[in-house]
């Protein structure tokens, strides 16, 4: 008698990654809902789940607006949909025990992408944290003055594209004088070849990926 064998969390996210970014390109919303809960039912890790299947898809939709195979009218429904499923999941990514800490997190000034900047809130919320979100575009002068009112105990800088790289140099300069002990994280697709290079200050962490996150986050337990 054959012994049914279930399928990993890898294997199903493998297995149901097609149709999702399909009803992604197609703007299916409900699709998209159905395929998440699908995941959920097989006991998806939400880590998972936000790596595998959102944030691969949301690159792939970049890639399709970029060689201008979909119009930014499509690439901004398919990010609406994707934070539309991130607030619906957020119920089961708050941890019940908190710890008492904050991270404040932005994207930087000029920068318009935020997908990213709600999963690193997520991450730490799965850890206790309370994470504030500043929203996309922060503007670096009212970023200071948040950490300057609210006193956390880490900063987050999100960015998505390279050109507004400048920017980031900036304001992370800015807060290193300001707050030479306070721990900066720095991340996003526009970080993909220069992030661990871009600064030797041990108090400034590039974090790769979500992974690399919730290590970097687990580590200041």
């Amino acid at each position: 008698m054959a012994t049914e064998t279930l399928n990993s969390p890898d294997q199903t996210l493998a297995g149901l990654y097609p149709g999702f970014l399909a009803a992604l390109l197609a703007g299916d919303r409900r699709e998209c809902e159905a395929l998440t809960e699908q995941c959920l039912g097989a006991r998806v890790p939400i880590l998972a789940l936000y790596q595998q299947l959102f944030q691969r898809a949301l690159y792939q939709v970049g890639e399709e607006w970029q060689y201008n195979r979909i119009s930014v009218g499509n690439e901004r429904l398919a990010t609406a949909i994707v934070e539309g499923l991130l607030n619906r999941l957020y119920p089961r990514v708050i941890a019940p025990h908190r710890r008492g800490r904050r991270i404040i997190v932005g994207s930087v000034e000029g920068e318009l992408h935020q997908v990213g900047a709600k999963m690193v809130c997520d991450v730490f919320e799965m850890h206790g944290w309370e994470a504030l979100y500043l929203g996309a575009d922060t503007p670096t002068a009212e970023l200071l003055r948040t950490v300057l009112d609210l006193h956390p105990d880490a900063v987050g800088l999100s960015l998505s594209v390279y050109a507004h790289l400048g920017t980031l140099l900036d304001a992370l300069a800015r807060l290193r004088c300001a707050h030479p002990d306070l721990p900066v994280l720095i991340g996003g697709q526009g970080l993909r070849q220069v992030g661990a290079t871009l600064s030797t200050d041990p108090k400034v962490h590039y974090t790769a990926n979500l992974d690399t996150l919730e290590r970097f986050v687990t580590s200041l337990h």
